[in-house]
């Protein structure tokens, strides 16, 4: 049970390392979960004061701060500083820069909490959306809660409906997680119980989708999973790296975790190989969407791979999206041109609309 605390008198009983024994004005004793925030910082100067201030107004208390630097070489570093001589909650971890992967590993490595939330440096959560979180995992006794994410409208407080809410067991998670990308995108806008992070770390070198393959690691524990159709996570958007900006060879971690997921689902759960399949699909056709950010020929075989994969598994694909379909009768009907030249028009409007 989570309790608004501002509606109740509590008593504080006991603290232990996770968890917070409050006797409430009418005598009814329950649990405060500690709930570790880990958030990867790396020359944050501009945005890291309103993301931990985003935390310091959730209705939620019992929260533990870490905050994680990756070699910042801005003013980051002298913020932190200043955060956590003043407040006790803020665990601050300053390491060399080796990437946000390594960053949130370390988070998970000092955390003390029962319960995770990932929380990226220029990002912040709605007032309470760790209560939402963390009632919900209570209440199903799931294992990871998934909120929605958006580009940064409001941290105001919303209200529930329970209407909002999908369940998943065993497995039921893991093979939603084939059918559709966007439900393992972001490790961020989830709360996961410790048990089920045991052993789960995000993969050190890789740039692209690693929130991806951590989740789907996660799931691969049979957990309860619980995905509330609220937006609970407001992050924002740089457009110096949107999807027009050039193309480099990080993108290609997009099939390398497509194909640890397929491997995993072939050794392991092949009556789910079929929808292992339309996933894979699905990788090529984002990394074509990818690769028609260059002009250079060094790519064309890499264009011809992921082309012949689709085409290889056509009929295993399961479209989620509007333009999943479009895109894949361009893609298998030999358009690739054509798919290159209304990528480009598409956003050349865009620009030009700026």
């Amino acid at each position: 049970m989570v309790v608004n605390s501002c509606l109740l008198y509590p008593v504080l009983l006991s603290k232990s390392r996770n968890k917070l024994f409050i006797l409430l004005a009418n005598g009814v004793r329950f649990m405060s979960e500690k709930v570790s925030v880990i958030i990867p910082a790396y020359n944050a100067e501009q945005y890291i004061k309103e993301c931990i201030e985003s935390l310091f107004k959730q209705s939620y208390k019992n929260l533990e701060i870490v905050v994680v630097n990756d070699g910042s070489t801005d003013g980051t570093k002298a913020i932190l500083d200043e955060y956590e001589k003043s407040e006790k909650i803020v665990k601050v971890l300053h390491t060399e820069n080796r990437g946000v992967s390594c960053a949130r590993n370390a988070g998970l490595n000092i955390a003390t909490g029962s319960y995770i939330v990932f929380l990226d440096a220029d990002d912040y959560l709605v007032q309470n959306a760790v209560e939402i979180l963390l009632s919900d995992a209570e209440k199903y006794n799931a294992g990871i809660v998934a909120g929605l994410m958006r580009a940064g409208v409001s941290d105001q407080p919303i209200t529930l409906d329970d209407s909002h809410v999908e369940v998943w067991s065993d497995l039921g998670a893991l093979e939603k997680s084939l059918e559709d990308n966007e439900f393992t995108y972001s490790s961020c806008g989830k709360l996961f119980k410790r048990e089920v992070l045991e052993n789960v770390r995000f993969v050190d070198g890789r740039r692209i989708h690693e929130d991806s393959y951590f989740v789907f690691c996660a799931f691969l524990k049979r957990p309860t999973v619980v995905a509330r159709n609220v937006y609970i996570y407001n992050y924002r958007v740089n457009e110096s790296s949107a999807s027009h900006a050039a193309f480099s060879d990080k993108y290609f971690d997009i099939l390398y975790f497509a194909q640890e997921k397929y491997k995993t689902i072939e050794e392991n759960y092949p009556h789910l190989l079929d929808k292992a399949k339309n996933m894979l699909v699905k990788s090529n056709i984002a990394m074509l969407q990818c690769l028609l950010n260059t002009n250079e020929k060094k790519y064309k075989r890499d264009i011809k791979n992921s082309i012949c994969e689709v085409k290889k598994y056509k009929r295993y694909f399961l479209p989620t999206y509007p333009g999943d379909k479009k895109r894949f009768v361009i893609v298998t009907h030999n358009l690739y041109g054509v798919f290159k030249f209304l990528y480009r028009l598409k956003y050349t409007k865009r620009i030009n609309k700026a």
